[in-house]
């Protein structure tokens, strides 16, 4: 059994792709929280069986209490049962996932195992489903620590929740969700912190994101990242025509952007991503917590805000959010399933408009923490 508990272990590390624009190389991970229960138990031996490997009834009344799945053919539920007993309890205690449900005393378990049966309703296969499954206890139980610093602020500084985006100017999909993050904070009124993440692959990303730490400086970012996520190209005369449409003061403008500070903070939220485990863009943090999706953030910020007693105003559609809900079983067994919040190969290769070379003097993005 202990192998088989690395073995998961290993599995969970290594389903960490990022929807998005992705970094050149891989990077570093954060500390996960996972408890360490199921561990201890492993090396003592005493860890039990999880329940049942036979494959189980496909009868909705052999799976455990709590699970909703009435819209499932018989054969998904059978893969819905097999996957329960198979998987450990994602809250790191010693059982299988289905006798986690049966105890009630996991909230994540409830909450993953509504999202196992969306996967099924997708029309994903159980390797699929698993592999999704995974990421998702990696996602939920790893918290990481970043300091929001002086970064561009959106919200009061008494919210309770916070939100940081790892971002990048030239990217499509960063460029995609930079409306609807705004609109999810008015909505919500949760902090929101912008990082810059210029990845090496984009020549006018590391310039664009100094030209709107220099905005910041006049306490312009939002204004002057808002005219750059919607504008191309990025090239250096035309961020200054953008900043002078804004009404910058040029001239501290122009010397912002050419002062060492405004390289070292874009190093400092290269290294912060880094440590984060940031390998794409954008990337979100809900109070330390990754999502990769703007459905990912809306609820988290849910779940977070309930957490704190708060009063939730009504989701937001994805059409709000800028995303396309997930397609019904018709349509995913019409075409080859994509996982949920994974981009298209044909997404991710789609070239971007031709950009002019990056600004005199701009270097080149920071390597990444090893």
């Amino acid at each position: 059994m202990l192998i088989r508990f690395h073995f998961l272990m290993i599995a969970m590390a290594l389903m960490l792709a990022t929807s998005g624009c992705k970094h050149a190389t891989s990077s570093t991970q954060a500390s996960v929280e996972i408890p360490q229960v199921a561990e201890s138990a492993a090396k003592s031996g005493n860890q039990p069986e999880p329940q049942a490997n036979a494959a189980p009834t496909a009868l909705p009344a052999g799976l455990p209490k709590g699970v909703d799945a009435k819209d499932l053919d018989a054969s998904e539920r059978k893969v819905l049962a097999e996957i329960l007993s198979e998987q450990f309890c994602p809250c790191g205690k010693p059982r299988s996932f289905a006798a986690s449900l049966d105890a009630g005393d996991c909230p994540l378990a409830i909450k993953l195992s509504a999202g196992v049966v969306g996967y099924l309703q997708q029309g994903q296969g159980k390797k699929q489903v698993v592999q999704a499954l995974l990421k998702d206890i990696e996602r939920l139980n790893t918290v990481a620590e970043i300091a929001p610093g002086s970064s561009p602020r959106l919200g009061p500084e008494t919210a309770k929740v916070v939100v940081i985006e790892f971002s990048d100017f030239e990217c499509p999909f960063c460029r995609r969700a930079a409306a609807p993050l705004v609109k999810l904070q008015n909505h919500y009124g949760f902090q929101l912190f912008y990082k810059f993440f210029p990845l090496k692959v984009h020549p006018n990303a590391e310039g664009a994101a100094r030209a709107a730490w220099a905005a910041h400086q006049q306490g312009k970012f939002w204004v002057l990242a808002e005219a750059m996520f919607t504008s191309e190209p990025l090239d250096w005369p035309s961020v200054q025509k953008l900043a002078q449409a804004k009404g910058l003061d040029m001239k501290r403008f122009l010397a912002d952007f050419a002062a060492d500070k405004s390289t070292e903070a874009v190093k400092a939220d290269l290294k912060a991503g880094e440590s984060a485990g940031v390998d794409g863009t954008p990337t979100f943090y809900v109070n330390g917590h990754k999502a990769e999706s703007m459905a990912q953030v809306q609820e988290m910020v849910r779940d977070a805000l309930q957490a704190a007693g708060e009063k939730l105003p009504a989701e937001l559609s994805y059409e709000d959010l800028g995303e396309t809900a997930p397609a019904t079983r018709a349509a995913a067994h019409a075409a080859a399933p994509t996982p949920t919040g994974a981009r298209s190969a044909a997404e991710v290769a789609a070239p971007t408009a031709p950009s002019a070379p990056v600004p005199a003097g701009t270097k080149p993005a920071a390597a990444p923490v090893q």
